[in-house]
């Protein structure tokens, strides 16, 4: 039975198996609970401003074996996940965020565009809890008062943060290449992110989409249909900054006081954008240039 919300039961999800999750998120802050339904694909009209708005989207992916970083010749670098997830197709916008939390705390907040930009200045700590959110990986468990909790109590769902294999497998897609696309020259990042080089550079509190961060899903998405994988803003991964791990299902360092952040931004130029790059940051960390997406893990 999913878990209650404030007394109240939250919905039943229409179907596991769908190849997208849509958390619907327009009830606000003040909600009980979040409806949360399937779709068996892409909308005829696309992703419309109310899926980085209102409506939350996570698209299914399936287990795999890939080889993690930036050697990918060294066999001894496999990783398999046994376990399907879903993956936020966009990373969390501003408007998600304040519909979450009640609060907008961005630096790129132009009245005008700040509702579709990824959500940035958000640490570890704010997303998961100083407390209960702060054991991974000794422990799931995260504060009820933080992002994260709140999604969980709304819709009985254990959405979290991706561990850093879930990250790198779900930005690859398949590829073995620096980016997403199959290639390795930075002149192709263009197509797939915004990076200081391709937009990021002066940029100011008020600036429009033109610099700074880009409204998400701007650029081509990889070959899974996930968007801004490269550059943007960096991403809050799970798992502890340390020595890579391998194997099934890793989980990251056991010790170390930093965590992970994947994926470059805006604020860099496109070499921290690969696939394979890591960014070591304190939990406590917010910067405008850092913000996170959403998956969750199927038992199946």
């Amino acid at each position: 039975m999913p878990v209650a919300a404030r007394g109240r039961e939250v919905p039943k999800i229409i179907d596991l198996s769908a190849e997208y999750l849509v958390i619907d998120l327009s009830a606000g802050p003040d909600a009980t609970a979040y409806p949360v339904s399937g779709l068996p694909d892409i909308p005829p009209e696309g992703w419309t401003e109310e899926y980085k708005t209102t409506k939350l989207v996570l698209r299914r992916i399936e287990a795999g074996k890939f080889i993690m970083g930036e050697d990918q010749k060294d066999k001894s670098h496999r990783v398999t996940l046994t376990k399907p997830f879903y993956c936020g197709i966009f990373d969390v916008t501003q408007k998600q965020y304040e519909l979450v939390t009640g609060d907008k705390p961005s630096y790129f907040n132009n009245i005008s565009h700040y509702a579709t930009r990824p959500v940035e200045r958000v640490s570890y700590n704010t997303i998961r809890g100083l407390t209960r959110g702060a054991q991974w990986p000794v422990s799931s468990e995260v504060d009820s008062g933080s992002f994260v909790g709140k999604i969980r109590a709304r819709t009985g769902l254990s959405f979290d943060l991706p561990t850093e294999a879930q990250w790198e497998y779900a930005c690859r897609a398949g590829t073995t290449s620096k980016y997403n696309n199959g290639t390795d020259s930075e002149d192709n990042m263009k197509q797939l992110g915004r990076y200081w080089d391709n937009g990021g550079s002066n940029s100011s509190e008020s600036c429009s989409t033109q610099n700074g961060t880009a409204t998400v899903g701007s650029y081509l998405p990889n070959a899974w249909g996930l968007y801004d994988m490269h550059g943007n803003v960096w991403e809050w991964c799970l798992d502890r900054y340390g020595t890579l791990v391998y194997g099934t299902d890793p989980k990251g360092s056991s010790s170390g006081a930093n965590r992970v952040r994947r994926g470059g931004s805006c604020g860099n130029v496109a070499v921290f954008g690969t696939s394979s790059h890591r960014l070591d940051s304190g939990p406590s960390t917010e910067d405008k240039y850092g913000g996170f997406r959403l998956v969750r893990t199927l038992e199946e």
